[in-house]
């Protein structure tokens, strides 16, 4: 979901005059009064009823309407419930000690992840990454009573000062050191991909990964892009994504994370939650252990976890099993191919459409003659269904977790 070309075009008219004004030095803080009533005119402006499309949320956040004018980029609840309830809940930052609280916050926007991470542990060290200016810029604009805001407010600031003002003779933003911690903030405006080529490996505790839909833009979806990921976490680091997809899940499970179901959040699917290795703060359902080659004891492995939670008051946050029907689509069916991107460079569209290739692919290995009529192994009403070979359902009823019956099943299928 992209937000309104309408909002951003208004929104890169006043970053040009914040620019003009800048080199004049007449808005070099950011409390200055001609600072102050740019962004109360920005703000006036994209409220209005010509345009309306800044939407104020029930929690007093605010949020631009999208592409499509129906929709907005966070929910009516609120933009900083949302980053709360789907974030900084689920990650446990609330109970992290500073040495475990380096968080990548991809897709950054207006900074309500960071906000509501900050909210639960002012401590943690946040980089974060937005390709969009524009989004960069209204946040800095806005006016929310929240000191995490003024925090993040702060920083916008001092990057646009940094990296877009003072260098627009000699950019080069792809530099890590044009980009220092502000109040353990640090702030990137580029490709995800480009940026987190140059971070340093075994860095991140936790990556919120708020990206826009897989099926419309699988940038930073791609199984290269995410074994990337992986380099950059900590063992026990974690992936949090709201997005549910088949090809987002297989992909983490092909480069090897344990992946587990978090709590539905606005939607009927849960969350994504995919760790480097063995969960350090999380419960783990009885129904299941980790499964990968950094495997642990289930019962084990909760006794230290409640020793990092016996004070904290989301600790009924247990981590699932992902369902028996993800399980089988990502084994047994095309729609369970991830996407790829070996370059780390490709667009929406090529990405999609190599997927697209591969599926069909897929299919066609699957394909079987009765009757002197091909026809599909199985389809995937009949993989959801679950009425398909016996040995594959006793494989899944047996599996000890996600990772074992996903490769177990897929073993299965080539043999079949």
């Amino acid at each position: 979901m992209l937000p309104n070309l309408k909002a951003t075009d208004i929104i890169e008219k006043y970053i040009n005059e914040f620019s003009e004004e800048f080199k004049s030095k007449k808005m070099t803080k950011i409390d200055s009064v001609e600072f102050l009533k740019l962004s109360k005119n920005l703000i006036a402006e994209l409220t209005s009823k010509e345009i309306d499309m800044l939407v104020k949320t029930d929690d007093g956040t605010y949020t631009l309407k999208s592409e499509d004018t129906d929709e907005l980029m966070h929910s009516r609840v609120g933009a900083l419930t949302e980053g709360i309830e789907k974030f900084a809940i689920p990650s446990k930052v609330e109970i992290r000690e500073d040495c475990d609280c380096n968080i990548l916050d991809l897709c950054s926007g207006m900074g309500y992840n960071a906000m509501a991470c900050l909210s639960k542990n002012k401590n943690c060290k946040i980089d974060m990454v937005e390709i969009s200016k524009e989004t960069l810029f209204l946040s800095l604009c806005l006016d929310i009573p929240l000191k995490e805001h003024e925090i993040i407010k702060k920083a916008y600031f001092e990057f646009f000062k940094n990296n877009i003002f003072e260098n627009t003779d000699n950019k080069d933003n792809e530099d890590n050191e044009n980009n220092k911690y502000i109040n353990n903030i640090r702030v990137f405006n580029e490709d995800a991909r480009i940026i987190l080529q140059k971070m340093p490996d075994n860095y991140y505790n936790i990556v919120c990964h708020d990206a826009f839909s897989p099926a419309r833009d699988p940038v930073l979806y791609t199984v290269e892009f995410l074994e990337l990921l992986y380099k950059k976490l900590k063992d026990g680091g974690m992936i949090i994504s709201y997005s549910s997809s088949i090809p987002f899940r297989s992909a983490l499970f092909e480069i090897g994370y344990n992946v587990y179901e978090g709590v539905s959040i606005g939607r009927k699917r849960g969350i994504t939650i995919a760790f480097k290795g063995k969960p350090i703060y999380h419960h783990i359902s009885i129904q299941e252990t980790c499964g990968n080659e950094n495997t642990c004891n289930n019962n084990e492995n909760n006794e230290n976890n409640k020793k990092n939670t016996d004070n904290y008051e989301n600790d009924n946050y247990e981590l699932q099993r992902i369902s028996d029907v993800d399980e089988r689509l990502i084994a047994l069916s095309s729609i369970g191919i991830p996407y790829y991107d070996e370059t780390l460079s490709k667009n929406s569209e090529e990405i999609i459409n190599k997927r697209e290739i591969m599926r069909e692919k897929f299919k066609d290995k699957l394909m079987v003659n009765k009757d002197d009529e091909y026809n599909y192994l199985y389809s995937t009403k009949r993989i959801k269904s679950g009425k398909i070979d016996e040995k594959l359902l006793n494989i899944q009823k047996n599996s000890k977790n996600s990772v074992e019956c996903i490769n177990l099943l897929k073993k299965e299928l080539t043999n079949l």
